[in-house]
């Protein structure tokens, strides 16, 4: 029995060692996932929630511009959408050279609207000069607020003035009445 008592006691050394280790382990792992919960229950999880939309949008536009979508039927959701065009301006010669009124220019340009299907909710991608947003209804933007955003528009509004921006380019403006 003399020859065991040396194996035996290895034995047991290496089973509670084993179980130690497991036991904290499983601890640390615990804490871990304690953590991460109450991280995203803050801010920081909305913001990888909006990390996610861009990433799933950018993956979508690579997708559709890799064989060369040019709008109706979508072949990745099977709905109907509408690819932006930049139209072409015709310019006339006017036979008199008259000067034209200064008029300032709306650097508000509609690039995309995104539906989420489980929102139930549009999203609006405008640029702003070279800054692009994001925008949904209620956001403020240069100075408007979104009022409402459609398939196929977008409407701001400020204190006087109405502007609506078409998926195909098109921008309008309309005083209040």
């Amino acid at each position: 029995m003399r020859k065991y008592t040396t194996l035996i006691v290895i034995i047991v050394i290496a089973l509670l060692t084993a179980g130690v280790l497991a036991v904290r382990s499983t601890m640390q792992r615990n804490h871990f996932d304690k953590t991460v919960r109450e991280a995203l229950k803050t801010s920081e999880g909305y913001d990888q929630r909006f990390i996610d939309m861009v990433n799933r949008l950018e993956n979508e536009l690579a997708l559709r511009a890799s064989f060369g979508y040019s709008g109706q039927k979508d072949p990745m959701t099977g709905k109907e959408r509408t690819v932006v065009r930049n139209p072409v301006k015709k310019i006339r010669k006017s036979a008199a050279k008259e000067e034209a009124p200064v008029v300032a220019v709306d650097s508000v340009k509609l690039t995309a609207i995104i539906y989420d299907d489980d929102k139930k909710e549009y999203t609006a991608i405008i640029m702003v000069g070279e800054r692009s947003f994001a925008i949904e209804v209620g956001d403020f933007v240069v100075g408007r607020k979104v009022t409402s955003i459609s398939n196929e528009r977008v409407v701001m509004e400020d204190e006087s003035t109405y502007y609506m921006y078409d998926i195909t380019g098109h921008k309008g403006k309309r005083n209040r009445l």
